[in-house]
């Protein structure tokens, strides 16, 4: 009997210093987003904010329907930045009230698709990815997105994607504008983006 007794106190010892979930309590993660735009509602003639979505926070970007120019890559909705310059930033970071902003959350930028749009014909546009990291620093990409000439059946006008390096990671934001490619003059457009991927990590 006294063995049965020392045996249940040892089980106890064991279960109260093991830990568990509580208000304090920080377990890392690791979660995946391909942000398509298609579950947001969108109304005419708007304006229709993103807002927070997927764990992200949209300035400037609305959501945007297809109007039977240039298509989504998936779905019949994107986020449009017009006039061309916007940003998202790591929601925990933003929405958050201080206390319970997670100081060891971030993301990383994996791929998008993109598009300049400002109607046909429209110049070759720059479009420069800035990338603002949580412990400070940032990086600079510029891609661009061909010219459109006129002439051509709707279906030639497409989006283009493209992916990033592993070092754009540890991000908190992520901003964007464009240009003419060929003066740096201004485009009168917008930039559309569409299947955007991420993984937000979040740490103790």
């Amino acid at each position: 009997m006294r063995i049965t007794f020392a045996t249940t106190l040892i089980l106890a010892s064991i279960t109260i210093a093991s830990p568990v979930a509580s208000t304090g309590y920080c377990r890392p993660g690791r979660k995946t987003y391909i942000a398509n735009y298609d579950d947001l509602p969108f109304t005419e003639p708007g304006p229709n904010p993103i807002g927070s979505y997927e764990g992200l926070t949209y300035n400037i970007f609305q959501v945007d329907q297809y109007d039977f120019f240039i298509p989504p890559t998936s779905g019949d909705k994107w986020a449009m930045a017009f006039g061309g310059s916007g940003n998202f930033s790591d929601a925990s970071q933003v929405d958050s009230s201080p206390s319970a902003r997670q100081p060891h959350s971030s993301f990383a930028l994996q791929s998008f698709s993109f598009a300049c749009v400002s109607g046909v014909p429209q110049p070759e546009c720059a479009i420069t990815v800035y990338g603002y990291r949580t412990a400070g620093g940032s990086l600079k990409r510029i891609i661009t997105y061909p010219r459109l000439d006129s002439g051509h059946p709707v279906e030639d006008y497409i989006m283009n994607a493209t992916t990033f390096s592993r070092e754009w990671t540890n991000l908190r934001s992520v901003g964007f504008s464009i240009a003419r490619a060929d003066n740096g003059g201004d485009m009168f457009g917008g930039l559309a983006l569409d299947d955007v991927k991420y993984t937000i990590s979040s740490g103790c």
